[in-house]
């Protein structure tokens, strides 16, 4: 990896706290800048795949951690999509960007089409990542996996890995192992626990669920793709965060939006996949 592709790590002070986020590229043009936002219990780590693939083309890659996640502050209260959104616009302002493209995972694709219906003017171009507006009924137990670690203590760092390696929805690699050991916080001990409190997760899913996401989607004017894990994370036909057919639904709801299946790829391994890189940079430099 040359230098223009490594990682650079950042705080910024954003609404009363300090958010950790990384770089990929150098900033020349705003126009080339993009943000790439995880899912609910992840953290910037999902982005080290595509993050530098992107700032090889020449684009400024921005992956934060959301708060209450990572490196980034948790505060006692203030967790949800209105949240996240007002953090990511404040970042955004901090680096002077008017506007960006953005890629958001799972909950950061939520958090996605919350900007891009209100906030039309800040979004370029808009990625959604395997997730549409209606939630399927298994999608707590979908996650499952990821949300048994929060609240636990673990006696040693090699029992939380050794745990995490059994979870059916990856195959254990370097890439997993990097990102689950960025996951915990070492305690004088010894023990290990998430840094991701089990509070944050409760606070985010109450708030979220009272949300009505059709009202957004059917305000996006962005260009908008949707990419889609056609594979469950509990069997290969079972635990879907976004079904074939929301999909198309979601297709329908926002004009001119096209729907691309990532093949062999679950919710949580998409994001790893060289065809979503391709799929993802054919799409940022198409011409609208």
């Amino acid at each position: 990896m040359n230098e223009n592709t490594s990682e650079t790590p950042h705080f910024q002070q954003v609404n009363g706290i300090n958010l950790h986020y990384v770089t990929w590229g150098e900033f020349t043009r705003p126009e080339r800048a993009v943000l790439l936002v995880h899912g609910l219990t992840a953290s910037h780590l999902e982005w080290t795949l595509l993050g530098p693939t992107l700032a090889e083309r020449g684009w400024y890659a921005i992956a934060p951690d959301l708060r209450g996640r990572g490196q980034s502050d948790k505060p006692p209260h203030g967790f949800g999509i209105p949240y996240h959104a007002n953090d990511m616009l404040t970042l955004c302002d901090a680096l002077d960007l008017p506007t960006m493209h953005y890629i958001g995972h799972s909950l950061g694709a939520q958090i996605g089409y919350f900007l891009a219906a209100i906030h039309p003017r800040r979004l370029g171009k808009l990625v959604l990542v395997d997730t549409g507006g209606r939630v399927p009924p298994d999608a707590l137990q979908a996650i499952g996996p990821a949300l048994e670690r929060l609240g636990k203590s673990y006696p040693s760092l090699d029992a939380y890995l050794q745990e995490r390696q059994q979870s059916p929805a990856h195959s254990w690699n370097s890439f997993w192992e990097a990102y689950y050991r960025y996951d915990v916080e070492v305690h004088p001990d010894g023990t290990v626990t998430s840094r991701v409190p089990k509070a944050v997760i409760e606070e985010e899913i109450l708030v979220n669920t009272s949300i009505n996401p059709d009202v957004l989607l059917s305000r996006i004017q962005a260009q908008v793709l949707i990419a889609r894990a056609p594979l469950g994370t509990l069997a290969p036909d079972r635990g879907f965060l976004m079904t074939a057919d929301e999909a198309e639904r979601v297709k329908g709801i926002i004009a001119g939006s096209r729907v691309v299946e990532i093949p062999d790829t679950n919710h949580y391994t998409i994001v790893l996949s060289e065809v979503f890189n391709r799929e993802v940079l054919s799409f940022l430099t198409t011409a609208n």
